[in-house]
């Protein structure tokens, strides 16, 4: 259905699509003749609401080359890299065009990261709690056991990937590009010079798109605007409200020290009297993020569903050559009867990122829009 052409899967966050981008783009084309991404939702990674919303950093990617664009559901998109990594590359396994997944690289060594992979697979639960045991963090313990220097953030990814294509039994093909940092600013000096009205950054159709979103009050999102949300919610909460959450490790004790950091009057206090040497900060927003949004800490299981949130023509064709047993949906009203916890997660991740944005949105918006 595809006529022989050779599809590239990507996974991104486009916070926003800047020019790195378009180079990971550029390169991957010079090899396939066209490109799917799975993209985080309106919040991202790092465990706070990206720039703008879903729909216009899709729609700043088709513009920038890729073909189609699918969402990465909110549980894995805040998920740590193994996390995020499995539940994108499901994504592009379940799709069954996919031929290669193209991922940014600091070291542009494939051959160390597939081998770096193989040996964290060999890792056995032991090792991790003797290496852990004088207090290390999860990934410093890792980087001892298997002789190696901590990885840069994209390698790290890398490898994710990789494994997760393995415990898949996937048949794409992974490809690095290096980042060429050299010309290239990162996403966070990117979005420092946007909140400061600086679009200089980004190519002209993205910024345009980015114009637009800011003239309408759905940019640029604040985390600082959610923060006495966050506070709220920790200084009302209960200990059932810790049970089974994402990041919650009740034997370590981040239950308890969620609850006693009631007394914090800032964000930034919060997280210091939550976090622990072994902790980094971003896995005591993702906890916190994680019991404010009811996201559960579910086993690895394969997005069970297709969520299109832009394409092109050419992608608008890929859609046809979608399994028939995999639900493609533009909203969440589809699935909300099918798959209710996806969907309660995406409506209140949602509605949230709509209280960090200039002007605030309209409650349950992922029941009701989609791309245009």
């Amino acid at each position: 259905m595809l006529d022989n052409l050779s599809v590239a899967g990507i996974v991104a966050e486009y916070n926003p699509f800047h020019y790195g981008h378009l180079h990971h783009i550029n390169e991957t084309r010079k090899i396939c003749g066209a490109v799917v991404a799975v993209m985080s939702g309106n919040f991202v990674q790092r465990c706070e609401p990206a720039i703008c919303d879903k729909y216009a950093r899709a729609k700043s990617a088709v513009a920038g080359g890729v073909d189609l664009v699918i969402g990465l559901p909110a549980r894995y998109a805040l998920g740590s890299a193994e996390k995020f990594a499995f539940g994108a590359v499901s994504v592009l396994d379940a799709l069954g065009f996919i031929d290669i997944l193209s991922f940014g690289s600091e070291s542009g060594d494939l051959n160390s990261i597939v081998s770096t992979s193989e040996k964290i697979d060999r890792i056995t639960p032991q090792e991790y709690k003797n290496a852990m045991a004088d207090g290390k963090s999860f990934a410093q313990a890792r980087s001892e056991i298997i002789g190696a220097e901590q990885c840069g953030p994209n390698d790290v990814l890398g490898i994710e990937y990789i494994r997760a294509l393995k415990k898949l039994d996937s048949s794409i093909r992974p490809l690095c590009v290096r980042r060429t940092d050299g010309y290239l600013e990162s996403a966070s000096t990117v979005r420092e010079k946007i909140m400061k009205g600086d679009l200089s950054s980004l190519p002209d159709f993205s910024a345009e798109i980015l114009k637009e979103e800011i003239r309408s009050g759905r940019a640029p999102a604040d985390q600082r605007n959610i923060e006495r949300l966050l506070l709220g919610f920790i200084r009302n909460a209960e200990e059932s409200d810790t049970y089974g959450i994402y990041g919650i490790n009740r034997e370590e004790g981040t239950d308890r020290r969620i609850l006693s950091a009631a007394k914090a009057s800032s964000a930034e206090e919060l997280y210091s009297l939550i976090k622990t040497k072994r902790q980094t900060n971003s896995a005591v927003k993702r906890a916190v993020i994680s019991a404010y949004l009811r996201i559960k800490n579910e086993p690895l299981t394969p997005v069970p569903f297709i969520h299109i949130l832009a394409f092109s023509e050419t992608g608008r064709r890929m859609l046809k050559a979608v399994p028939d047993n995999i639900p493609v949906i533009s909203n969440m009203s589809k699935i909300k009867d099918i798959y209710p916890d996806y969907a309660d997660e995406e409506r209140r991740t949602t509605d949230l990122f709509f209280l960090s944005t200039p002007k605030i949105g309209p409650g349950y918006s992922e029941f009701t829009r989609k791309f245009t």
